[in-house]
């Protein structure tokens, strides 16, 4: 990745809530279950932005980091 990329990615990742912070810390340091757990199937993209936005007022922002990696992955895949 570029220097650029990285630093960022390094400055947003600051800007985040402590809270968020650590579900992104989790999310990369379990990253090879995290991506097991994601192949799953694909879920509609207005499903899963409801499923942020629950979990987003129950401040469950591990769950929110986790379906925002679902997002992607399936819009990757």
């Amino acid at each position: 990745m570029e220097k650029e990329k990285i630093d960022r990615l390094v400055s947003l990742y600051r800007e985040l809530p402590q809270e968020i912070q650590s579900a992104v810390l989790w999310i990369m340091e379990q990253n090879e279950i995290v991506d097991y757990l994601v192949q799953g199937e694909k879920i509609p993209k207005k499903e899963i932005e409801e499923f942020i936005q629950k979990a987003m007022e129950k401040k469950d922002y591990l769950m929110v980091v986790m379906l925002i990696y679902k997002r992607v992955y399936d819009m990757n895949n």
